[in-house]
């Protein structure tokens, strides 16, 4: 299965909820998390890891595909998993995306779940992406503009076709009445919401995803949720108030 990770502007902590939702989705089933933001790639920054060959030389046709595919191999709590990536290493001048769709779909068929990053906006190396995908999930902040940006992206979307399979509020405080609202107007489907932590920040410090180096934590275990939603395992999400929000905080 294919799927987008997308978002109406940057700065909302897409790629973070890509890298993290991917490790734990690996217990899942086979797992490859694609950066596919060839512009402004961001991936292999949140892994501490730089590729030699990545994802623009396979559209370039300078290298195959299983080259430039890695084995990355993360424990979470006492359980160990295998997450493969395939990079951007940008940031690039010029690069055509026509090719993407076929590396995808190539990757279906060796993999449980293709996990793409798409690029945030609604610009060209959004739309080839979003194309290939059979869900398109949209992270948004607990915040009017950012589920307006949102909104967008349901919009073009529809004009591709498409559905959004739902909607992640990331960085939630307790606002209820913020997520009614993105589930409003961008899916009625609450895939996840993961809580504001500073736990994501120390994380990223130590060069790691925060599910890896805080696998225990309350931020952590909200990922485990939006992973199982992902992979079509129902699980409640609840949207508990900003008092209990406070004393739940890790």
């Amino acid at each position: 299965m294919i799927i987008a990770i997308a978002s109406g502007k940057g700065g909302v902590g897409k790629t973070t909820v890509s890298v993290n939702a991917a490790v734990l989705l690996s217990f899942l089933g086979r797992t490859i998390l694609v950066d596919g933001d060839v512009a402004l790639p961001n991936v292999h920054v949140h892994l501490n890891f730089n590729p030699s060959v990545a994802l623009p030389e396979v559209l370039k046709g300078e290298v195959s595909l299983e080259e430039a595919i890695y084995e990355m191999r993360f424990k979470v709590g006492k359980k160990e998993t295998t997450l493969h990536v395939l990079l951007s290493s940008g940031p690039l001048e010029k690069i055509e995306l026509d090719g993407f769709p076929e590396i995808v779909k190539k990757l279906e068929r060796d993999y449980d779940f293709v996990i793409v990053d798409v690029a945030a906006g609604l610009n060209k190396y959004a739309l080839l992406p979003l194309m290939a995908s059979e869900k398109i999930y949209v992270v948004v902040n607990p915040e009017r503009a950012s589920i307006e940006d949102g909104k967008k992206v349901t919009m073009v979307a529809s004009s591709i076709g498409k559905e959004v399979s739902g909607v992640i509020v990331n960085r939630y405080r307790g606002e209820r009445d913020l997520v009614e609202l993105a589930q409003k107007e961008i899916s009625e489907n609450l895939a996840g919401i993961v809580r504001e932590s500073k736990l994501v920040k120390k994380a990223w410090e130590i060069g790691k995803p925060f599910v890896v180096a805080f696998p225990s934590s309350a931020v952590s275990k909200d990922v485990a949720k939006l992973a199982k939603n992902i992979a079509g395992i129902k699980t409640e999400i609840k949207k508990y108030g900003k008092l209990k929000y406070f004393l739940r905080l890790a």
